[in-house]
């Protein structure tokens, strides 16, 4: 009988948009090679994982003098605990991600998320660059100086002619331009900028997800008829609205005592960004359920709003603080893969949605960056 492609997925380029293994690492006297987190290299073996790109998370609460600091020592922890024991190799394009599949190592590509990291500087936009770095989400949960997050109050109303040279000088460099997390207002404003191909790494569906955070259909056409992309993330809080508005309510019952906690130590943004996070892992429990199938509808949906090739995998492993059931962690591909042939994608469109597209998308990039 012949064998399908979810019975044979190591046959697959695996190749995931985003995660947050860097602050789970940096975090914690943890090995990349075992570890309880969604990502080392036991999982990555399990489940086919070829290519990732993994964030340089700083919270904003550390801008504007720290942020640079910390994605530093992210980067710093990266190169001491991944590649230097050669578990993964960096790559900045292609070919070097090529090159490293050929050696039957992990490729991986660095992005900084947020832009408050730069502080405001295009020339520690071109720092990071020098050291490997190949795309940068433009905001996180808060606004920068020149640009709006969508779970901020709108403040400069897309982008200021500083964020503008910024994106206008990523573009020149051929960085991808990341918009999971900045406004609608921003997103329009990139568009209106520059011609390059962009792409929301870890972004859902707002028509089956209706929050911010999400891509409305207009915006999903936008990104898809420039070439760029859209990884689906895996969070359920992004997946259903459900889970999303559960989180909210039970995140706002924690209100007076986290105000009790952090009396005191409004400066120390270190322990305040700990805190929420505490608080954000217990406003999760007792959610409602969130499965593969929920996932997969988002990926059928930005399919056909923007065409198949616009779409592919976003995880956001180890930045989520819960998984939808069945993928657990980076072991889980073959099972998202089964539930992609099941819902009747062809192994050629199976093989685009898990890292065809994002690879070409990266090449792209590259390309244009080249051309400017």
């Amino acid at each position: 009988m012949k064998k399908t492609v979810a019975s044979r997925p190591h046959d697959l380029f695996i190749f995931d948009a985003h995660c947050d293994t860097a602050s789970v690492l940096f975090d914690q006297p943890l090995s990349f090679s075992r570890n309880p987190a969604h990502l080392d290299l036991q999982k990555i073996k399990k489940g086919g994982l070829q290519a990732q790109i993994f964030a340089l998370w700083v919270d904003p609460l550390l801008a504007p003098h720290r942020a640079m600091k910390k994605a530093l020592l992210l980067l710093q922890t990266m190169e001491q605990k991944v590649f230097a024991p050669r578990y993964a190799v960096k790559v900045t394009d292609p070919a070097e991600m090529d090159a490293a599949r050929r050696k039957k190592k992990l490729a991986a590509w660095l992005f900084l998320e947020g832009g408050h990291i730069i502080e405001n500087s295009p020339e520690i936009l071109h720092i990071f660059f020098s050291l490997g770095v190949r795309g940068m989400t433009l905001t996180h949960s808060k606004n920068t100086d020149w640009a709006d997050s969508t779970t901020d109050k709108p403040r400069v109303r897309g982008l200021t002619a500083l964020g503008r040279e910024i994106v206008g000088q990523m573009a020149a460099m051929g960085m991808a331009i990341d918009v999971s997390h900045a406004s609608d207002r921003t997103i329009a404003s990139v568009l209106e900028t520059t011609p390059v191909p962009i792409m929301a790494s870890h972004s859902n569906a707002r028509k089956l997800c209706p929050i911010p955070r999400n891509l409305t259909d207009d915006f999903i056409r936008a990104i898809a008829a420039r070439r760029g992309f859209i990884g689906v993330n895996f969070c359920p809080a992004f997946v259903k609205r459900r889970v999303f508005d559960q989180i909210e309510e039970n995140f706002a019952t924690f209100a007076q005592e986290i105000k009790e906690k952090t009396r005191g130590r409004l400066d120390d943004p270190e322990f305040l960004s700990q805190v929420e996070w505490d608080y954000f892992l217990r406003s999760v429990a007792g959610t409602d359920r969130v499965t593969i199938d929920e996932v997969i509808d988002h990926i059928i949906h930005i399919a056909s709003t923007g065409g198949l090739d616009c779409v592919g995998l976003g995880s956001d492993f180890d930045g989520i603080p819960s998984t939808p059931a069945g993928l657990g962690n980076a072991a889980a591909y073959p099972a998202l893969v089964a539930a992609l042939q099941k819902r009747g994608f062809r192994e050629r469109e199976i093989r685009k949605i898990c890292g065809l597209n994002l690879a070409g998308f990266l090449g792209r990039v590259k390309s244009a960056g080249r051309k400017n």
